[in-house]
Parts: structure tokens; sequence; C-alpha cells
């Protein structure tokens, strides 16, 4: 129970921390990014079976803003690639990924709401395969306005994470009460973006 609780903390942090770095919002600080490293994490599902997640996320200096992307492995067999833009500006519903600067590869059936889209797409080994060889993979989305919001995952790291073992639950530095209070202020409390 405690690695449930624990994947669901790390991927709401990761896929909900909210859009897009190039996205052309008026407020700067939407593409002012911090990238988490990428993580891989399992759990054991109590018929037997497991889930692995490898994910990396995306936060700007101001939300909603930021995204992120996971490759997710079912039981050793079933692979497929989520993926997660938040922002304020209302998307046509367009989602797509693009490795290094391929082809865009659509996803199909995105789910569209005020702060963004999510949707999910099913890869196989030479998909992952793809990913560890390359440098970049972009999530790719369509304002209603018809501009382009690109958010760029470097894949640094994502080979060693998705073929080493699974990490426990994230490391948590030493600090006193005043400063993990002042840190969790500023975490729950980001400013939002400007129109």
């Amino acid at each position: 129970m405690k690695r449930v609780l624990v994947l669901s903390a790390v991927i709401a942090a990761r896929v909900g921390c909210g859009a897009g770095a190039a996205e052309a919002a008026s407020d700067p600080r939407a593409a002012q990014l911090t990238y988490q490293p990428w993580a891989k994490i399992c759990v054991n599902r109590p018929d037997g079976n497991s889930d692995c997640f490898t994910s990396s996320g995306a936060k700007g200096a101001c939300q909603p803003s930021g995204g992120g992307i996971a490759v997710w492995i079912r039981d050793g067999k079933q692979r497929s690639l989520s993926i997660n833009l938040v922002t304020k500006r209302l998307l046509d519903g367009t989602l797509a990924v693009r490795i290094d600067q391929g082809t865009p590869i659509p996803i199909p059936d995105p789910n569209c709401g005020e702060l963004g889209c999510r949707g999910k797409l099913d890869i196989d080994t030479y998909f992952i395969e793809g990913l560890k060889h390359a440098r970049t993979i972009s999530i790719e989305a369509m304002a209603r306005d018809r501009q382009g919001i690109t958010l760029p995952f470097p894949l640094a790291g994502f080979a060693e994470a998705f073929d080493g073992p699974a990490g426990g639950p994230p490391k948590v530095a030493e600090m006193t009460s005043d400063e993990l209070n002042a840190r969790l202020k500023r975490a729950a409390n980001p400013p939002p973006c400007e129109e």
C-alpha cells in the first residue's frame, strides 16, 4: 500500500505539475522550466503482476505550466507512453510527440480540458530503444489560436533509468522546520501565469 501511495504522489508531482516550454504565452515564466530527472518506479499488484513507470516532469515558474511524460510497462508486456501538457491556453485537442527532429506521432483520442491535454500512445520495444538513443522527446500541441506549443524533454538519463533497477521514494534533504515550511508554502502556492 505504501508503494502505491508513493507511486501516486510521484505521478501526481511529475505529471500533474503543470505547460509548455516554448509556449507563446504572454507570461515568460511559463517557459522557465525546471526538469525532474528520469526515474523508474515499479509497483507489485495483488495479482502478482507489476507496473513499472519511467518518467520525467517539467514545471514552469508560474502555474499552470509544465507537463510530464512516462513510459509505462504493465506485466512486462503492455507498453505505452503517457503524456500530460498543462497550460492556461485553450488547446484544440491535437496532441503529438516528436523524437528529436523526426515526424510528429499523433496521440489518439487525447483528453483535453481547461488546463491542458493528456493522452496515451501504445508503443513497442523499438520505440523504447529509439528513446534510449535519442536526445529529446517533445510534446506538441496546437492552441485554439493556431499557435503551436512545444514542451521538450531531454532524454539524458532515460536509458539508465529505464534499464536500471526501480528506485525507492524520492530522497528528502535534511532541513530545518522553517526551511521546510517555506518550501512547502512556495510549492503549494506558485504564482499564477498571467494572460
